[in-house]
């Protein structure tokens, strides 16, 4: 049994929490917040057999602790986590993994001389629906993928979070790294940013980014938007030679499905009906791969955490 420490009482821990309820793999055995009344209020309400701590290095230094999940805000996630990593605990870490490249290295520069296990809670790659994608298009079912596109919009523009610079929020920290792990899932590693287009607040903040990508031979091409004004769709497509695959809502898969040139639909699969409990296949990966002496989540290795970073970096430069 992986004993999971909560180390961030927000939103996103809650639902973390309520999902590995009864999990026979993972258990909530740990939460911190520097206010230990949040913290009681939020294992009350979430994982009540939980042990409270009062302030993040008592849990980081926990013997009781297998792993720890970062769930504190963007800017914050190297600081915390690099502390973590010192105390020799396996990491899982919220997306954004971190503000920088050279943050995300400096993880796992420390990481890998500890050998410390760390990874990115990107929760959809551990999803069984983008799983089930990736093994359509490696079978050869639409043939060579040509053009890739995806969106990701909420109406949240009034989350305090959200329009914080030093919080690192905005439209793309919050959401794109979600459209972009979408692109290199389907697209491959070998992609560059072709271009950006930002709608931004007088504060630095971007409401919404719709940006180009395009594969290093310039084969695939993909168009991704996101944004926190507006609810969109949500949806995603993956068009190759011979046919396309359709992911509806890419944030949390609800149905994925085949279809043929002219449109006919060869086979579709719905999402389980627990899918809003998804973060739980994460956690399991990551209880899995420690269980092996592994340091990476095979589902999200440090490569691909990497990669996502230089693209972040160059798009908001490109801003």
């Amino acid at each position: 049994m992986l004993r999971v420490g909560i180390l961030g009482c927000g939103t996103i821990a809650a639902k973390v929490c309520d999902s590995l309820k009864g999990n026979k793999k993972v258990v909530v055995e740990g939460v911190a917040s520097r206010e230990r009344a949040k913290a009681k209020k939020f294992a009350a309400a979430h994982c009540p057999d939980a042990k409270v701590f009062s302030g993040y290095e008592k849990l980081a230094a926990s013997d009781d602790i297998d792993l720890i999940y970062i769930a504190t805000p963007n800017t914050y996630h190297y600081e915390h986590t690099i502390m973590c990593i010192k105390e020799y605990k396996n990491v899982l870490i919220e997306k954004p993994f971190a503000m920088s490249k050279a943050e995300v290295d400096s993880i796992f520069f420390e990481a890998k001389n500890r050998g410390v296990f760390v990874a990115e809670a990107m929760w959809t790659s551990y999803l069984p629906l983008h799983l089930k994608a990736l093994e359509w298009i490696n079978k050869g079912r639409i043939g060579a993928v040509k053009y890739v596109s995806a969106n990701l919009g909420y109406d949240i523009a009034n989350v305090p979070r959200l329009n914080s610079p030093v919080l690192g929020g905005g439209s793309y920290l919050d959401l794109g790294v979600y459209t972009t792990n979408f692109a290199l899932s389907f697209m491959g590693n070998d992609i560059k940013v072709a271009r950006v287009f930002a709608r931004r607040l007088s504060s630095g903040i971007d409401r919404d980014t719709t940006y180009s990508m395009e594969s290093e031979d310039g084969s695939i091409l993909g168009n991704f938007y996101v944004t926190m004004c507006a609810d969109t769709d949500k949806d995603g497509v993956i068009v190759g030679e011979r046919g396309k695959i359709k992911l509806t809502n890419i944030n949390n898969y609800r149905k994925i499905a085949v279809y043929s040139p002219d449109d006919t639909l060869l086979e579709e699969i719905d999402a389980e009906k627990d899918y809003n409990h998804g973060y739980v296949y994460e956690f399991e990966s990551c209880a899995d791969a420690i269980s092996k002496g592994l340091i990476q989540a095979p589902e999200m290795p440090w490569a691909r955490t990497i990669r996502i970073a230089q693209i972040n970096d160059t798009i908001r430069s490109m801003m």
